[in-house]
């Protein structure tokens, strides 16, 4: 996907999921940074030793961290899982 374009197809997804349930996956921290206003909107999937765990992020939790980073900066770092490490 063109980077140029994310910004839109965020927008996109966020309208669509006042319509209806939307489960969508990426590796993109591009996507993941245009939903860092409404971080409860991203569920994080881990893979660990008892099988899968999903977690919704939450925006207090997340308040210090979003102050100085975007969502997918904090992604990248692996402050909120999902990651492949």
């Amino acid at each position: 996907m063109h980077p140029d374009i994310i910004g839109t197809i965020a927008e996109l997804l966020v309208e669509a999921s006042q319509r209806t349930q939307l489960i969508v996956t990426t590796h993109s921290d591009l996507l993941i940074s245009k939903l860092t206003d409404i971080p409860e909107a991203v569920v994080v999937c881990d893979r660990t030793s008892k099988g899968t765990t999903l977690t919704r992020l939450d925006a207090e939790d997340m308040e210090g961290w979003l102050k100085d980073y975007s969502l997918g900066e904090i992604w990248l770092k692996g402050a909120i899982g999902g990651t492949r490490w």
